[in-house]
């Protein structure tokens, strides 16, 4: 693998009518060896529920990899810990399924 190489790239509408977005790119630039974003939202209103990111510097006052969830209308951002590529997206996977909203 090298840097620009495409990991994950996934469109995906769940029962309820609700998206996924996945994608996840390598890149020496990042930590953990990859840029990412998963998000978990509502194409009908535009509304994100829950996603996942990082950035190459700390950003939010919540390090480098972090979480953004939206409960009725305000953004909550909080630091998460990333090993690996698969478990984060499993973590997130779980996340969704768990998810009420």
């Amino acid at each position: 693998m090298a840097d620009g190489d495409v990991l994950v790239d996934t469109d995906a509408t769940l029962g309820d009518g609700t998206k996924l977005r996945l994608f996840a790119v390598e890149s020496a630039a990042y930590p953990g060896g990859v840029s990412y974003r998963f998000q978990y939202y509502d194409p009908d209103t535009g509304d994100s529920f829950l996603r996942f990111d990082n950035s190459q510097v700390p950003t939010h006052g919540a390090g480098h990899h972090h979480r953004h969830e939206w409960t009725d209308g305000e953004e909550q951002v909080t630091g998460i810990e990333f090993t690996d590529l698969e478990s984060h997206l499993a973590r997130f996977k779980t996340e969704v399924s768990e998810y009420d909203h």
